[in-house]
């Protein structure tokens, strides 16, 4: 039997973590071996998830393998933009943290409530609108999600070469008018994503607890009537010898 970090998916894995290491270590003196390497680690995601469907080689180290490195991946190319865009650094964290927050808030919750992969019907079954459209309409998320990436991907690209373009289409314009509403519109899914999920975590929180209360309340509701009798019977014990001693004096 194949042990499970040697699954095809989990080594396509692997290749996209070098793949990304080595376009951080050339990031400052190649730009095109940094943004090669990207796009490749990002072509990876869509293979690996290809890989485990035809192998039937789906596992549980491959799905946090795959969402960390997908992190990962993002918050390392913001952070680099973060040199190259310095007076952009505020507005350029707070995309990254939200990818970060929303994501983990979003697996952790779908996680620990039993609902598998946090990209099912049935983990989204209680969220908010706005989140089971964008993972139940393919053509959306992929969008979404390409747009994203490939917006930090061509930010990071006009850094160095400002007038990079295929023919009479330059890349500002296609980023502007392509990639930066996906962005947009992706961030706005983070933070649907980020409420849904916190949301989620606090009512089931807040249901512990009532559980956890419940029994207490109805075990001092048993034991009060008890205890009330107790208390009348030793009302009625001590008037009546109280009227013994009237009678014999």
């Amino acid at each position: 039997m194949v042990h499970v970090a040697l699954f095809v998916p989990n080594l396509i894995g692997y290749i996209r973590v070098i793949l990304l290491y080595v376009c951080y270590a050339t990031a400052m003196r190649d730009w095109k071996i940094a943004t090669s390497c990207y796009i490749l680690s990002f072509a990876g995601d869509l293979l690996d998830g290809w890989a485990a469907r035809k192998f039937d080689q789906s596992s549980q180290f491959g799905y946090v393998l795959d969402m960390v490195t997908d992190r990962c991946a993002t918050t390392g190319l913001i952070s680099i933009l973060c040199g190259l865009y310095p007076d952009y650094i505020p507005i350029l964290l707070y995309f990254q943290m939200a990818d970060l927050a929303s994501h983990w808030y979003h697996v952790y919750s779908t996680s620990t409530e039993g609902s598998g992969h946090h990209k099912t019907k049935e983990a989204l079954t209680e969220r908010n609108i706005v989140l089971r459209k964008y993972y139940d309409i393919y053509w959306l998320f992929a969008y979404l999600c390409a747009g994203a990436e490939f917006t930090w991907i061509a930010l990071y690209v006009l850094h160095w070469a400002p007038d990079f373009g295929v023919g009479p289409i330059s890349l500002a314009f296609v980023t502007r008018y392509g990639f930066a509403p996906a962005c947009l519109m992706k961030n706005i899914v983070n933070l649907c994503q980020f409420a849904s999920a916190a949301q989620n975590l606090a009512i089931r929180d807040m249901q512990k607890r009532k559980n956890a209360v419940d029994p207490v309340l109805r075990t001092e509701r048993r034991a009060q009537p008890q205890g009330s009798a107790r208390r009348q019977n030793r009302g009625r014990a001590a008037a009546l010898g109280a009227r013994r001693a009237a009678k014999a004096s």
